[in-house]
């Protein structure tokens, strides 16, 4: 058991409840995030073993991380929700510079390539198309209840959806899964231990990791600055979305202020510290 990669798995985990923070970056900066890429493709190959055995330390850390952290999460969501979703936003834009960098630099690394009009109009058709649907479907912050099947379908798909943060560094699967409406169920079916809920939302970052992985590995590749200029878009238009409300009081309005700051600069320094 390589107890170090037990330790690097809870920090990815600590982040993963977390809005903002991706856990991809946080392999990054501790120096695994090839090897967890290339474990998660021998799953589906003759190597399977070889993958198996390297993330089994790291699946372990991710999960002592993810408990550590998801109980404090929820308290400050359910006491302080609109300071806590200020703190959400400035972990957001302090990622953009990140995302924007990383899509305008060369695969090979070596040389740094400009946006063109298509990848700004890319941006801006992802933003317009989530601040499109959340206006639609209305932002919810909510648990769902008395659950059909459909909804069960709805939070695999969120699951599977929120994968991708496990191999695209700059993305937080937390929040995919707030855009999407479901990061409020899923914090709660955890902390409740809800298992249905759990199943489905965990079944749909299995697949997700298995299936989509090599997807957005394809699209980085292949079409790096779209795929990059997509993310732009996504994260602009998640500050929309994470926006709640003003706080009610001076108090909170100080507070709030105070955590979009430390946010930004957490989610910035952190992000400087490893380039795509």
């Amino acid at each position: 058991m390589n107890w170090k990669n037990i330790w690097k798995g809870i920090a990815m985990g600590m982040v993963e409840t977390v809005p903002g923070v991706s856990s991809s970056t946080i392999a990054m900066l501790v120096g695994i995030y090839e090897n967890v890429i290339g474990s998660i493709s021998d799953l589906t190959s003759k190597y399977i073993r070889r993958g198996v055995l390297y993330l089994i330390p790291v699946g372990i850390g991710i999960v002592i991380g993810f408990l550590l952290s998801i109980q404090v999460v929820e308290f400050f969501l359910i006491n302080y929700t609109v300071p806590t979703h200020f703190l959400f936003i400035g972990l957001v834009i302090g990622m953009l510079p990140f995302i924007w960098y990383s899509g305008k630099r060369h695969t090979d690394q070596l040389k740094s390539v400009p946006y063109q009009v298509k990848h700004y109009v890319i941006m801006v058709l992802f933003f317009v198309l989530l601040v499109f649907l959340n206006n639609f479907l209305g932002y919810d912050e909510s648990v769902m209840t008395d659950l059909v099947f459909t909804d069960y379908l709805f939070l695999f798909f969120s699951g599977w959806l929120a994968s991708t943060a496990l191999v695209l560094p700059g993305i937080s699967g937390a929040l995919i899964l707030m855009i999407l409406g479901a990061y409020y169920t899923a914090i709660d079916a955890i902390t409740s231990l809800n298992i249905d809920v759990i199943i489905a939302v965990g079944a749909g970052v299995v697949i997700g990791v298995l299936i989509t992985g090599k997807l957005v590995r394809f699209l980085i590749i292949h079409f790096r600055q779209s795929t990059y200029a997509g993310i732009v878009g996504l994260l602009a238009g998640s500050v929309i979305v994470l926006y709640i409300g003003l706080p009610e009081t001076i108090g909170q309005m100080i507070a709030s202020v105070l955590l979009l700051i430390i946010g930004f600069l957490f989610s910035y320094l952190i992000s400087q510290r490893q380039k795509v």
